[in-house]
């Protein structure tokens, strides 16, 4: 048989990212890359309608011209056939939703509903349903309706059904008239395949539902969960990733120039498709995915409650496996705000007058510095801390200014809390008896910023390897979809075994320095006492600063 291909679509939080994998290697025939022309609603709606504080909204039109753009430009760049493109799979960040009419056409694509905020799509980050979010817990936990030590004790604001309620009690309109709500990743792959799709990895992870139990049932939750089943009339399709959803649309295949044979899969979140996209179909490895935001996965063949982290969840990632996520919910903007808002005019001139880049030249002074010697330390919650404190009222700290700081001195304090916060995130899963043996890295950061990574491996005592991989989470996609279009076609019998047959070997490796290791160890212990004073609520400040009017939205929107 000749090679056969399969495409995988990254739905990040600023752009999307798509390869064209080889089932026989995993090898990357062509890759191409789709920024929003929208990018993220912070402060106003296109109209100009203003938003409130903790806001993070798309346009969900910036999704389907991503795969309308990458997935023709793929065969192009490869010179492929259509034919010997045998599936596709889409990963999205979740829970981001979209509402839509009987349609599926979102709401906020309608003339009267255009200045409506609730009517657009509500992005992970959108933290506004926190008090939702905290209400949802109570009931579960009063009427223990549901294990909510599946998501480390907590329903977050990231979660699904709190941004359901929020739209119910702010803009009961614009919940009457949505026919469904929609992860954005089941939207796509039902406009994909002509027919409603739910993902089993999304429902479970995001949504609180249960494959034998279904969703928790009380008059609080009962609302939400209508709003949550088919309306097509179809039998329901609730596939995980790697299971076939189907195949393309007729008419789908001709705009994107694939063949309708083309198998879909089940649509996967964005860090959970990163762990099959490192190579990793067993227990024991901590797979990183580095970027805007970082997400931390691990499989176990034993289910265990680890306090604080996202989700344990049977069969999510890796059928067969309880999939284990955590994750920090900012890390590479609060570099990017730091360089953006905070840096001197002249060290932008000196950078360009160096040829470099303003990253690489902070990143190239800080790296001349000791562990400990600017006096500093940072608590990494721009955005919130999401493991294990799962608080998205908490904000960041710098603690240990004087009139000798400089950029530079900052910009390290700020890699050191992002490490700080991954070994907190790490410890958790150890003292719930997990064993982590190895790391791998992947994502922009991992493969791009030297200091960063070596600064993981000494604050987390152990050797991290590198993805070799620039698109992991992708890749993983590509990987499912392998699964998904079966070794008839050309593909695999089960993810694991794509995962095998389609893995590519890390090379690089940071191993950490015994010296800075030791130096790190006595920080970190500063670190969690921050940590636990101002996240454990011994001091809420962070909150009543926020509560009085704290901090705004994201300014550079």
């Amino acid at each position: 048989m000749e090679k056969r291909y399969t495409i995988g679509l990254d739905y990040g939080s600023l752009s999307c990212r798509g390869v064209l994998a080889c089932t026989t290697d995993g090898k990357i025939a062509a890759e191409e890359e789709f920024p929003y022309p929208h990018g993220i609603f912070y402060n106003a709606l296109p109209d100009g309608t203003p938003l409130p504080t903790l806001w993070a909204l798309q346009h969900p039109q910036d999704y389907v011209d991503a795969f309308r753009h990458i997935i023709p430009a793929l065969t192009r760049k490869s010179g492929l056939h259509p034919e010997a493109i045998i599936g596709l799979c889409i990963d999205t960040t979740a829970s981001t939703v979209v509402a839509v009419d009987k349609n599926l056409v979102p709401l906020c694509m309608q003339e009267r509903f255009a200045g409506r905020p609730h009517a657009w799509v509500k992005m992970w980050k959108h933290h506004a349903a926190r008090r939702e979010a905290e209400e949802i817990t109570r009931e579960a936990r009063k009427k223990d309706l549901f294990p909510l030590e599946r998501y480390g004790g907590t329903a977050g604001a990231e979660f699904l059904l709190p941004k359901l309620l929020q739209t119910l009690r702010e803009d009961p309109e614009i919940f009457a008239a949505a026919e469904s709500f929609f992860e954005y990743g089941d939207w796509m792959t039902s406009l994909l395949t002509g027919h409603e799709v739910r993902s089993g990895a999304y429902l479970t992870c995001k949504a609180m539902w249960d494959p034998q139990a279904g969703y928790p049932q009380n008059s609080l939750f009962d609302p939400l969960t209508e709003k949550l089943a088919f309306h097509s009339g179809a039998q329901p399709a609730i596939v995980w990733p790697g299971q076939s959803a189907g195949t393309l649309d007729p008419e789908m295949a001709k705009v994107l120039k694939l063949s309708p044979n083309t198998v879909v899969s089940g649509p996967q979140m964005d860090g959970y498709a990163g762990l099959p996209g490192s190579g990793v179909a067993g227990e024991g490895t901590l797979v990183m995915m580095l970027g805007t935001s970082n997400s931390y996965m691990l499989l176990g063949r034993e289910a265990r409650c680890v306090p604080g982290i996202c989700a344990a969840v049977r069969d999510s990632i890796l059928s067969g496996f309880t999939g284990y996520a955590a994750g920090q919910a900012s890390a590479g903007d609060i570099f990017k705000w730091f360089t953006e808002n905070c840096v001197p005019a002249a060290y932008e001139r000196a950078a360009s007058d160096q040829k470099m880049g303003l990253h690489g030249y902070l990143t190239h002074l800080a790296e001349k510095k000791h562990p400990g010697e600017s006096g500093l330390i940072a608590l990494d919650w721009w955005n919130g801390n999401k493991s294990v404190l799962n608080d998205s009222g908490l904000s960041g700290m710098l603690l240990g200014m004087t009139l000798a700081t400089r950029p530079e001195d900052i910009y390290r304090a700020l890699i050191e809390a992002s490490a700080f916060g991954a070994r907190r995130i790490m410890e958790a899963f150890h003292q719930a008896g997990i064993v982590i043996d190895h790391a791998i890295a992947s994502g922009g950061m991992a493969m791009k910023n030297p200091l960063l990574m070596q600064t993981y491996a000494d604050v987390l005592g152990m050797s991290i390897a590198i993805s070799p991989c620039s698109q992991t989470a992708a890749l993983g996609s590509a990987m499912y979809a392998a699964a998904a279009a079966g070794k008839a076609a050309g593909g695999y019998d089960s993810v694991a075994d794509a995962v095998r047959g389609m893995r590519q070997q890390s090379v690089l490796y940071y191993r950490p320095d015994e010296k800075a290791r030791r130096a790190y160890d006595r920080l970190y212990g500063e670190y969690i006492t921050l940590h636990n004073y101002f996240g454990q609520g011994e001091n809420r400040v962070m909150e009543r600063l926020k509560a009085a009017g704290g901090p705004r939205n994201d300014p550079t929107n």
